[in-house]
Formats: structure tokens, sequence, C-alpha cells
């Protein structure tokens, strides 16, 4: 598994490099298949002007959003792909940071969140109706708190806040 994490204008990016990693290795887990597996996933963070760009560019919305998730390959062609190449995983760290609470978050635990959010997407998760909405926030919370014995920190304490739904956009 790689993990490509880019930077490019030096922002405080909330989380460190391992724990990004570890994301990536508890999605994958989580979705069946094997941390150790030749597996590529992006993960980017940029400034709210580019993320409002990719945002209008590709989902029609001129502002800029927390996290756009941009799927490659799916883990269901694994065997044929090497490496696998998930996608990219975009953040802006400004918007995450603002909106945190808002949530009732730390600018960390949103980030974690967006960032595990992003994850789920290249596997196919989406948001669009609530049954589809539930399935994913579950997801997100069983991973998220497989995160935080990682930190050593009380898996009963994380929580995902409000529902997100592509359809109030």
């Amino acid at each position: 598994m790689r993990v490509l994490i880019s930077n490019d204008d030096g922002l405080d990016i909330l989380l460190q490099a391992e724990e990004m990693e570890q994301a990536v290795a508890c999605m994958l887990k989580a979705e069946g298949a094997d941390p150790s597996s030749d597996v590529e996933v992006s993960i980017s963070f940029v400034r709210p002007a580019e993320m409002r760009a990719l945002n209008a560019s590709w989902r029609g919305i001129d502002a800029p959003t927390d996290v756009l998730s941009f799927e490659c390959d799916g883990l269901d062609g694994a065997e044929e792909q090497d490496p696998l190449e998930l996608g990219d995983v975009i953040l802006c760290p400004e918007v995450i940071a603002a909106q945190a609470a808002d949530f009732g978050n730390t600018p960390v635990e949103e980030c974690r969140l967006m960032l595990v959010h992003g994850l789920l997407h290249l596997v196919g998760y989406d948001h669009m109706n609530e049954d589809d909405a539930a399935e994913m926030e579950e997801r997100e919370l069983a991973i998220l708190r497989e995160l935080a014995v990682l930190r050593g920190d009380d898996p009963a304490g994380v929580r995902i806040g409000p529902v997100t739904r592509h359809e109030y956009d």
C-alpha cells in the first residue's frame, strides 16, 4: 500500500502522514482488501481557491468544499491491476477547520472524518439517499473508532456529527 501525500502550498494539514496511512489501511481492511497489497491512494491538501475551482469544474458548485474524491480503479478489479490506483482524495484544511466547530468537532477530528469520508467515496460509497448515507456513516464511524484505538483513544468518544446528504448541497 502506498499513500502519496501532496501539500504543495505548505498548508497546516491537521493530520500526520502516519495517521493518513492508518486511515487508508483501516478502510481497505473494512472493505475486505489486504492493506499490504499493491494499492495506491493520493491525498492532496489545497487552498480554498483551488478547491472552489475543482468543485465548480467537477460538481458545478461554485464554492469551496471540504473534501472531493476522484475514483480511479475499483477494489473489485484488484486482481487485474498492479498497482491498483484507488484514486485521489482532495482536502481543504481551511474549510475543514472553519466548519469543525459547527459540527462539534475539533479541526483534527473533522479532518479525520473528511479523510475517511473521501476514502469511502473511492470504493463506491455515496450519500445520495437516506439508505446509502446511513450505510456510509456506519462505515465511517467504524473506521474512525478503529483509528481511535490505534491512537490509544477511547473509541466510544468518536462521533461523526450531522449526517451528510448531497441533496442539500
